[in-house]
């Protein structure tokens, strides 16, 4: 009976753990904070729960990974939604097997700045402490081993920003001194190779032509990315790009078209795009760059495998005012806590200088005043942050901050509750603005807040600083030049008795920026008066060092926080205090600035809902998980005695599963698609024509059902030839006349031609091919593939340009010319309809697309014959765009033109070719967003037509 009960019971246990544990949050960032769990709708990342799983267990569609990741029913993560919690597992089920000579690549970063190269660059500094913690880690014997290999592109080149002789020491030896006369570029490299333990390169400076230059930036990192790929034959397991500027479009877009990269996890990190930085700084979209820069970075969300934000606010913000369509893997994940927030936090774990300098000062000496004890308790403050500061990093004295935490602890053990609970006020003389000098920043909120409080009567008086970059212009004025404007009335004779002095630091590093915030008895306060931010780095750098501050509650800055408005001072006393104030009120902050000086801070009424040993584990393991996957597929099945045995078997019919599912989407698109028509528009039957017939014949795995070509000349002996020969070949040819027709009438009677005879050569997609352009082996099978792989309505492709004269090599490689003239490369963007209003960045003369579409978006007449030679092309790709048609660039020449390419770009000169409109072009400028370009289009249309 008591087996019994006891074995009920266990159950009952273990159910109710099942329970609670289904329950808990999902996402990392909310899992300590039960108020905001409920706002939270996306996950952190996910664990492989199936690692865990028993061998018997049967593997459903639903445990594909990442790497399966394409359209049409196969599944993805975020479908998945017992990956969304992480689980503990045993350590040893994640030892790598494979040896260090056969371990994969690692992980590579790609991004305009770093920590360092760039001062005060948010994205960089993540990225490179995100590269500091997966670079190395420690062992049971406190030694440091590489545990990624970790890259780090630059996509700037050579070019540097920060001085790397501040980051060294603060008395220079000779070799610092021989490092300062080196290349800057190298002495950074060197840095983060001894420092950082990661390599640094640096973009070749090469951009292709045709696109701006963040476009050919982006095609510049996939070119890196697949040419370094060749010479190892060993694929990176994550590659991240960040959203700024879409450094990632081209190796996105080349993975999405099914061309390469299937071995890689592609990452987008969200920090912040330049639409949601301009509308907060009230700035506008003014050049085709900052159009060219919306769509890269619009589109890199789009297409990535994964989209990591570090708040739910920014990911709401593009799904919702920026109607941008996400990655269906989308999940929140705090940033990792700076390199250089650790370094400070090293120095306030040298405990008997932090409490002689940071605790155990008094409030007398400057300005006077009564002794104030702020002696609090050291073990509260390093239990999460200082201790985690220094994961992955070299042990310090820790045996003496374990004794000093002993010794705080025993003083309070007897009343622990009101430890926990209990906080002290920390007289402010200093108020100092953190942040870089712009308007999204809130610098121009808190001048006037500064002005407010200097209007008020009985002000105590207080110091003013400036700390932060001034990279920026505030109304076309330089950032600094504004502040020193703004603050040059404080300094007046009848301020001189509240604002005791203003300072304006611009060139501090984070590292300096915090050291000037903890310096001995300045009581100085952090205010960071946000209008509009995302998830601030300085937030995490300012807990990482007990800093106090004060912030706007705009954006993501309520995810970080976890507040106490009501403060236990002591046993008789409680203080309403919140350390958050409303965004843009100038009023707010003004009071709030007031109340601080009349009666301190209050230390304790704030704290992180960030564990940051457990989020750098999390990006650690979820690092590990991926390349512990490709491992395993790689490595052949162990002994069924393993104790990896069962997870070798069930990754390696995951692995199986997710290459069956890729070449699943071309067998799909075989048996969905009726048939392909070419459509072939020519002057003349000459060799041009000859070139791309033979072309079309050369097609590999796909061939088409029908090939209709019209010509406008009138029919002459070379037809004979091509009659001849088209009894020979897989797909019926026709032939017909438009004599004096232009290229758009002779493609728009082939079609019709084609349409009459439907019914004996049925067909579903239609592509375009003029005489004289060569088709690559695989065109047809990449294009009609990418059609299914990104469900679009019209697919088209980069271009190889050769001069149109000299005979292709039969028998060699088709891209192999005979002719030695260097041959031009024509890349294009994709649907930015903002930008092809100032040329064609849609596609040239060859392109493929469905036949509803055409039905559907093209209207009755296909080709517009009141436009040029190649301005045909450029009008009813942007006619197709502009009325729903979805269309997609492949990255890659899918064929060689001998024409000049016309209609890729405005000339002057071919102004009557030209569809886009000055009225077009001037309601284009005056949208307050490229959202809103669309409508303005169809209207401009609308009324051109009437």
């Amino acid at each position: 009976m008591k087996r019994a009960l006891l074995r009920g019971l266990f159950f009952l246990l273990v159910f109710l753990h099942l329970l609670l544990f289904s329950s808990s949050s999902s996402s990392f960032a909310s899992a300590d904070n039960k108020d905001d769990e409920n706002k939270k709708k996306r996950p952190s990342f996910p664990a492989l729960s199936l690692l865990s799983g028993e061998e018997d267990n049967e593997v459903s569609d639903d445990s594909l990974f990442f790497f399966g990741g394409e359209k049409g029913g196969e599944s993805s993560l975020a479908k998945q939604k017992k990956f969304s919690h992480h689980r503990e597992r045993d350590d040893d089920s994640f030892k790598p097997i494979l040896s260090k000579e056969e371990k994969s690549r690692g992980v590579l970063i790609v991004c305009s700045e770093f920590a360092g190269l760039v001062p005060n660059g948010g994205i960089g500094t993540f990225y490179t402490s995100l590269a500091n913690v997966l670079s190395s880690k420690e062992d049971e014997e406190g030694k440091e081993e590489r545990f990624f290999n970790v890259t780090l592109v630059y996509t700037q080149g050579r070019k540097v920003h920060g001085k790397i002789h501040k980051k060294l020491r603060d008395e220079e030896d000779d070799d610092d001194k021989r490092r300062r006369a080196e290349d800057p570029f190298t002495q950074w490299q060197e840095y983060y190779k001894d420092r950082l333990n990661v390599n640094l390169v640096p973009l070749p400076p090469h951009r292709v032509s045709g696109i701006t230059y963040h476009a050919a930036t982006s095609y510049a990192v996939l070119d890196w990315i697949l040419l370094e790929q060749a010479k190892t034959n060993k694929p990176f397991d994550v590659i991240h790009f960040a959203d700024w500027q879409g450094v990632g479009y081209y190796s996105l877009l080349h993975k999405k078209s099914g061309l390469g990269l299937k071995n890689s996890l592609l990452m987008v990190m969200t920090h912040g795009p330049l639409l949601w930085a301009r509308k907060a700084n009230e700035e506008k979209i003014e050049s085709v760059e900052d159009l060219e820069s919306h769509f890269l970075e619009m589109k890199s969300v789009e297409l990535a495998d994964v989209v990591v934000s570090p708040s739910e606010y920014l990911l709401d913000w593009m799904e919702g005012e920026a109607g941008w369509t996400l990655a269906e893997n989308a999940f929140v994940q705090p940033y990792v806590l700076p390199v250089e927030a650790k370094e400070a936090v090293r120095e306030a774990l040298d405990v008997e200088k932090y409490v002689r300098d940071r605790l155990g000062y008094t409030s007398t000496g400057e300005g006077g005043g009564e002794r104030v004890d702020v002696k609090e308790s050291i073990a509260g403050k390093i239990t999460s942050w200082l201790r985690s500061a220094l994961m992955g990093e070299k042990k310090i004295e820790e045996e003496n901050v374990e004794v000093a935490v002993e010794e705080k602890e025993k003083e309070t053990d007897d009343n622990e509750d009101e430890r926990e609970e209990s906080a002290t006020i920390e007289p402010i003389q200093e108020f100092v603005f953190f942040g870089r000098l712009e308007t999204r920043k809130g610098v121009i909120l808190f001048c006037d807040a500064i002005d407010a409080l200097l209007r008020k009567l009985d002000v105590k008086p207080f110091k003013v600083t400036f700390l932060g970059s001034d990279r920026n212009k505030i109304d076309r004025e330089p950032s600094k030049r504004f502040v020193e404007r703004r603050s040059r009335p404080w300094r007046e004779e009848k301020n001189r008795a509240k604002v005791t002095e203003v300072n304006v630091f611009t060139e501090k590093n984070s590292a300096e920026a915090l050291r000037y915030l903890l310096e001995k008895g300045k009581r100085r306060l952090a205010v960071l008066p946000s209008l509009v931010e995302n998830s601030p780095l300085s937030v995490f750098e300012l807990f990482g060092v007990n800093a106090p501050f004060i912030a706007s509650d705009a954006g993501g800055m309520p995810e970080l926080v976890k507040r106490r408005t009501n403060v236990v001072l002591s046993k008789y006393e409680k203080k309403e205090f919140d350390i958050l104030f409303p965004r843009n009120s100038v009023n707010a902050l003004s009071e709030k600035l007031r109340e601080i000086l009349d009666h301190g801070f209050v230390t304790n009424a704030f704290e992180s809902t960030v564990d940051v040993i457990k989020n750098e584990q999390r990006w650690v393991q979820f690092h590990k998980d991926v390349a512990m996957s490709r491992e395993l597929m790689l490595k052949s099945s162990p002994s069924s005695s393993s104790p990896g045995a069962a997870v070798l078997r069930r990754m390696k019919k995951i692995t199986e599963e997710s290459e069956m599912v890729r070449d699943i989407v071309d067998m799909r698109a075989h048996n969905v698609s009726k048939g392909i028509l070419i459509v072939v528009a020519t002057r003349d039957v000459d060799e041009k024509l000859a070139r791309t017939l033979k072309s079309i014949s050369k097609q590999k795995h796909v061939k088409p059902k029908a090939v209709v070509v019209c010509t406008s000349s009138e029919r002459n002996p070379a037809f004979h030839q091509v009659d001849k020969d088209s009894k020979n070949l897989d797909y019926d040819l026709s032939v017909v006349e438009k004599i004096g027709a232009s290229l758009a009438v002779c493609r728009n009677f082939a079609f019709k031609t084609a349409i009459l005879n439907r019914e004996k050569n049925g067909f579903s997609e239609i592509a375009f091919v003029d005489a004289g352009n060569v088709l690559e082996p695989h065109a047809l099978r990449v294009f009609q593939s990418a059609l299914f792989r990104f469900d679009a309505n019209v697919v088209t492709s980069f271009a190889h340009v050769y001069d149109g004269t000299s005979a292709l090599a039969e028998d060699a490689d088709i891209r192999k010319l005979t002719s030695a003239n260097m041959r031009q490369f024509q890349p294009f963007l994709g649907a930015a309809f903002p930008v092809a209003t100032t040329r064609n960045c849609m596609g040239g003369p060859v392109f493929m697309v469905t036949l509803n579409s055409l039905i559907n978006h093209a209207g009755l007449v296909l080709f517009d014959k009141s436009h040029s030679d190649g301005y045909d092309v450029w009008e009813i790709l942007s006619r197709l765009t502009l009325n729903g048609a979805k269309l997609e660039v492949i990255p890659r020449a899918m064929f060689w033109t001998g024409s000049v390419m016309k209609g890729t770009k405005y000339t002057k000169d071919d102004r009557a070719g030209r569809f886009a409109t000055e009225k077009l072009r001037e309601a284009v400028k005056k949208a307050p967003s490229p959202a809103e370009f669309r409508p303005i289009f169809r209207e401009e249309k609308e009324k051109d037509e009437l």
